[in-house]
């Protein structure tokens, strides 16, 4: 009795200074700050809305890697801020506000042309020159009001989009075969009568609907859920009345929504990224040309 509380000692005694140690590693070799930026930024709508009170997605990640709350993303929503506290193993905290989608519309008649919406605008949804009429790429614009403070004669509006309503896909509507169309879905058994009947090699249909029921869209993409052919076999042999191609439906569509957001997200980064760009570039165009005035006015260190 006495060796075994012996031995119970020093394994609590080890495990006490395993978890000292780590705790040591952790704060003496932190994480690349940089590489936790580059996941938050990466979760982050880019709409560079400045909503969060930060100029666009790309500061905001930097502040959140440094302890500012995860829930000023209001374009995000409560996904984002899941995410980011999953990724960062913190509290989510309140969700935050979901905005009501908005596109900014310019009163042609109205517009000078002034070019200051364009400068201010961080996806580049405005387009237009100097001295001639401006217009809104409604599919680009995010709604974020920048362009509203600097707009001198009040030319530019924001009007509610209204959500559209996606067409019903189309399927299989298969029954199970041995089952009464009126009878209730009950659990799944786990018979694998549906990997057998299923044409596609590897594809294991249980496994799928596992994790469509659990609404893991990106585990079932990856199990490979873009490549059933939606036969309807599985339906019809399932004991337990479980219309599996709905539930594949469903997650099909929810990879392809989320893929198409983040590819719109990766734009809107890029269309951001040469924002900023061209605007530093103006600024250091204007910065030679105003040096270049006073060089060719002489020795004037008042002007400097």
């Amino acid at each position: 009795m006495a060796a075994a509380l012996t031995v119970v000692g020093v394994l609590g005694a080890l495990g006490g200074l395993l978890a000292a140690a780590l705790a040591w590693v952790d704060r003496r070799f932190p994480a690349d700050r940089d590489d936790v930026v580059e996941a938050i930024d990466a979760l982050l709508p880019q709409t560079q809305c400045a909503q969060c009170g930060y100029p666009g997605c790309r500061p905001y990640a930097e502040a959140v890697a440094a302890g500012e709350a995860i829930n000023l993303c209001p374009p995000g929503g409560e996904d984002t801020q899941r995410a980011l506290a999953r990724l960062l193993d913190r509290d989510p905290g309140p969700p935050p506000t979901e905005p009501q989608a908005q596109v900014a519309r310019i009163d042609e008649s109205a517009c000078i042309g002034c070019f200051r919406c364009v400068e201010a605008c961080p996806v580049d949804a405005i387009v237009g020159a100097p001295q001639l009429m401006h217009t809104v790429l409604e599919d680009r614009c995010t709604g974020c009001e920048l362009c509203l403070p600097p707009c001198p004669v009040d030319c530019i509006d924001l009007e509610a989009v209204a959500t559209p309503v996606p067409a019903r896909p189309l399927r299989i509507l298969a029954r199970p075969r041995n089952r009464d169309p009126e009878s209730p879905t009950l659990a799944c058994i786990r018979c694998g009568d549906c990997e057998t009947v299923c044409p596609v090699p590897d594809l294991v249909p249980q496994e799928l609907h596992w994790y469509c029921a659990d609404g893991a869209w990106q585990a079932a993409g990856d199990r490979g859920l873009d490549r059933c052919i939606e036969c309807g076999r599985c339906n019809q042999v399932c004991p337990s009345n479980i219309d599996l191609l709905a539930g594949f439906t469903r997650g099909r569509q929810a990879l392809a929504e989320d893929a198409a957001a983040r590819a719109e997200a990766e734009d809107a980064r890029r269309r951001y990224q040469r924002h900023l760009e061209r605007n530093a570039a103006r600024a250091q165009d204007w910065e030679r040309r105003r040096r270049a005035r006073l060089e060719a006015g002489g020795d004037r260190p008042w002007l400097t």
